[in-house]
């Protein structure tokens, strides 16, 4: 049976319990949670189970893994190392890896600046084998990041790296932007698809764009991806990665969330 979950963080800047008690009232089977390592991971697997939702993901900080900086880079590497520790203890599926957002420009040499991103995930990926905790790389957009925008460019760093414990997270947000043809790049991704997030073309409820996500779910089917379908949408507004305030910005993201999710059981008929 297929696993439906949503990122916590999108309901903006309001407790944790809060938002796990909203992830099931809307219904879903488990959420991707924030990575904050001030967090005790302890009192939220707790908090989980007590909500009976899974960890399917953990949603990392804002940190830069290829940057030219050297120190920079290290504390970037330091903080997923740990992240993986504290995924762990939390007993989640895996975790998110993505280049620094809003970082849309690199140094000038790109081939160094895919060195060192190179260098960053294999670093990552060896400790994770060590805790036998599956990564997943999330494929951004221009807007967002510079590096890895499309499928096929995830799927070369997979094969630079190769391991079993690292696999591509697809977005259709991020792909309505970047794939010529979202259907494509799931399939390019094949069995090497690891997690698929998905919003319509505007980030927000399925229908509310114009993405042909039925089209998309469809073909999950078709190349055997038995992974979590997680629902990661936003309210309209200036900046989706401000916090925002308790208030309509909820009630809207929950019916979001809501009409959603039924839409994805009645495509997928599980």
């Amino acid at each position: 049976m297929r696993e439906y979950g949503l990122c916590l963080w999108t309901f903006g800047d309001v407790d944790t319990q809060k938002k796990v008690k909203l992830a099931k009232e809307i219904g879903v089977d488990g959420v991707e949670v924030q990575g904050n390592l001030e967090d005790d991971p302890a009192e939220i697997k707790e908090l989980l189970k007590e909500y009976n939702l899974k960890a399917l993901s953990v949603t990392p900080d804002n940190v830069d893994i290829s940057s030219i900086d050297e120190k920079v880079r290290v504390d970037a590497v330091n903080y997923f190392l740990k992240l993986l520790t504290w995924a762990k203890e939390l007993g989640a599926d895996r975790i998110c890896l993505h280049g620094e957002v809003g970082k849309i420009t690199g140094s000038g040499n790109s081939d160094k600046d895919w060195e060192l991103l190179v260098k960053s995930t294999k670093q990552i990926v060896e400790k994770a084998e060590e805790l036998e905790m599956p990564i997943v790389y999330e494929v951004l957009n221009r807007y967002e990041n510079h590096q890895i925008v499309t499928s096929k460019e995830a799927k070369k760093l997979i094969d630079e790296i190769q391991s079993k414990y690292l696999t591509i997270l697809l977005d259709a947000y991020h792909m309505n932007i970047e794939e010529s043809s979202p259907v494509q790049a799931l399939k390019d991704a094949g069995e090497n698809l690891g997690v698929y997030h998905i919003a319509d073309s505007n980030r927000q409820a399925i229908g509310n764009g114009h993405a042909n996500l039925k089209e998309q779910v469809a073909v999950l089917g078709e190349i055997g991806y038995t992974g979590p379908v997680i629902m990661e949408m936003t309210a309209a507004g200036p900046n989706p990665f401000t916090p925002v305030k308790e208030g309509d910005y909820l009630g809207v993201i929950t019916a979001y969330y809501r009409a959603s999710l039924k839409q994805l059981k009645e495509w997928e008929k599980y």
